[in-house]
């Protein structure tokens, strides 16, 4: 995807277009396949890239066994999110919400807000105490080694999304 992007941003600039100003990428804890080509391409081209499904379609909000728990969960194939450690990935998330006093959403996007290349997350919410869970992320301050400890199960996995 990468290729056709950059494809699309030289193709804009040889036809003196309006160059593109922004990426809604598939992108979170769970799904990082981004990293790869896209997201340094944006970088380089000063893409503001603003990811949606930051929470993994809400599988980064409750821990692994009450996944299902919700509504929106209920009917939900999760084995996207577990495969290739995702499913490690939240329990660690778990982990340091209870240390920190925080949800897990809110470590999951300040995760993603640490992130140099993400300009803004499209966050969905169902509530206004999610969505005030959300704005409280901007505060949260996570290390190197607690950025590293959340990414290290991260496994390869088929491009989704797209």
């Amino acid at each position: 995807m990468g290729h056709q992007f950059a494809e699309a941003l030289h193709t804009a600039e040889d036809l003196d277009l309006e160059p593109f100003r922004t990426m809604q990428n598939h992108y979170n804890l769970t799904y990082r396949e981004e990293e790869r080509e896209m997201l340094p391409l944006c970088e380089k081209e000063d893409v503001a890239v603003i990811p949606w499904s930051p929470l993994a379609g809400g599988y980064l909000t409750r821990p692994d066994d009450a996944a299902h728990d919700t509504e929106r969960g209920s009917d939900a194939d999760w084995e996207g999110h577990r495969s290739n450690g995702g499913r490690e990935i939240n329990e660690r998330v778990e982990e340091l919400a209870a240390e920190k006093g925080l949800t897990m959403a809110q470590i999951s996007l300040a995760w993603l807000l640490h992130k140099e290349w993400v300009t803004a997350p499209i966050v969905g919410t169902t509530s206004v105490e999610h969505l005030e869970d959300a704005v409280e992320a901007l505060e949260v301050d996570l290390s190197d080694s607690e950025m590293e400890y959340l990414e290290e199960p991260y496994g390869a996995k088929a491009i989704q999304g797209h």
